[in-house]
């Protein structure tokens, strides 16, 4: 049954993030390249933040045992962290860490707002 579950998460993840670009609203970025790269960045990590709150809300929900939800949440997080790294330059870990952490709970706020 984890396994299963676990298959379902990656697939729809996977499927999520192939179909992102066909469903996302076009953009027009002007200037040079790392504008482009920042904000391809900017909407990956947010990206990568819904996943995490998606993880937690199944989790509580029952939905995943909390081996798989530890699993996933840390790979989540270290994905995460590697583009607040590249974002902010040579961030160190602590930096990157709490910068990550503050940003779910503001995302989390948000959504609770909705």
């Amino acid at each position: 049954m984890r396994e299963q579950v676990l298959v379902a998460l990656v697939t729809l993840g996977t499927l999520a993030w192939m179909a992102r670009p066909l469903l996302g609203r076009p953009r027009e970025l002007k200037g040079p390249g790392d504008d482009r790269r920042t904000a391809d960045l900017l909407e990956e990590k947010q990206s990568v933040y819904r996943s995490i709150m998606d993880l937690e809300l199944d989790h509580e929900m029952g939905k995943m045992g909390n081996e798989d939800y530890r699993q996933l949440r840390q790979q989540s997080k270290a994905e995460a962290l590697g583009i607040i790294r590249e974002l902010e330059g040579d961030a160190s870990e602590e930096t990157g860490q709490a910068t990550l952490e503050e940003e779910i709970r503001a995302a989390r706020a948000r959504l609770r707002k909705k």
